[in-house]
């Protein structure tokens, strides 16, 4: 099991990018006063049909077939994760349109793991693939902060 839940988000992230996916939206809802915590992380790569969403969502399976030992425990650690935090876990995938994934669970929970370093996680994410575009929107009870890799190169900031 990943310790952090930004290790979740850019696990999926990165299969996205195995997908020959262009765009990543990631979206985090942090709510005490509803004691709840949602991360859904949306892409418009090549999407699955039902098969191969329901082997994505068993043990031990990956599409990752160069590896000497493909794992594939990332989806199925995250769902435990959301059932063992009083959350609920959906995967939504269709061949050309793409993969969403929500992952939700009780924030006061004593299980729940900490979100983690969630600035190295869109760092990482932007310099593995400088074309894809990377898109966060964090919400709390209390703030806002939404991120737009695109606005790296169209407002002159320092390219990675």
């Amino acid at each position: 099991m990943f310790e952090e839940l930004s290790q979740h988000i850019l696990d999926i992230a990165m299969n996205s990018l195995s997908a020959n996916a262009t765009k990543v939206q990631i979206s985090i809802t942090e709510s005490r006063r509803r004691d709840r915590l949602v991360l859904r992380v949306k892409d418009d790569g090549c999407g699955m049909d039902a098969a191969t969403l329901e082997r994505v969502l068993a043990r031990s399976w990956s599409s990752k077939h160069k590896r000497r030992k493909p794992v594939g425990l990332g989806l199925a650690f995250l769902r435990q994760t959301c059932e063992m935090c009083d959350g609920r876990f959906q995967v939504r995938s269709a061949p050309g349109r793409g993969t969403t994934v929500t992952a939700s669970m009780r924030l006061s929970h004593i299980d729940r793991p900490p979100l983690g370093d969630l600035n190295a996680t869109i760092l990482t994410l932007c310099a593995s693939d400088r074309k894809m575009e990377v898109q966060l929107n964090y919400r709390s009870d209390e703030e806002k902060f939404c991120f737009d890799s695109r606005e790296l190169t169209t407002k002159g900031a320092v390219a990675l």
